[in-house]
């Protein structure tokens, strides 16, 4: 099992039954979300993202978002318009700088997408998590 796959399954085993209770207090994550101190997301975020590369469900009853198939132009300029907002930009370039781990890196950027509203964006850094560690 590669390393990202036994952190995943570590990860989600450490997540409670509620995944509500779980973005309230973030036991168990702390380890993962913080280097130095310094927050590289919202906790929320990291867990919609880790969710996102361990399960391929559907989610069921009331969502956020409509479920698509993916459009790598559409991830691609949503990204683009991600790094054209300053504050956006400034979190992305600050993980860039911190996180030295290139899959850590991408699941950092994939949550500021997700806790910004980027949302297609967030879509493309998951798929290239899963498409390095085929």
């Amino acid at each position: 099992m590669n390393s990202l796959c036994f952190k995943l399954a570590i990860a989600t085993l450490l997540l409670p039954a509620s995944m509500t209770a779980m973005a309230q207090d973030c036991k168990g994550l702390q380890d993962l979300q913080y280097k130095n101190d310094k927050p590289q997301a919202e906790c929320g975020s990291l867990l919609s993202v880790l969710d996102r590369l361990t399960n391929t469900r559907k989610a069921g009853g009331r969502k956020l978002e409509e479920d698509r198939p993916f459009n790598a132009q559409a991830a691609q300029a949503d990204l683009a318009k991600a790094k054209a907002d300053p504050e956006v930009r400034q979190r992305l370039d600050k993980i860039n700088k911190e996180v030295s781990d290139p899959t850590r890196r991408l699941v950092y950027e994939a949550a500021v997408l997700d806790e910004e509203g980027y949302y297609s964006a967030r879509d493309l850094r998951i798929n290239q998590i899963k498409q390095q560690h085929k």
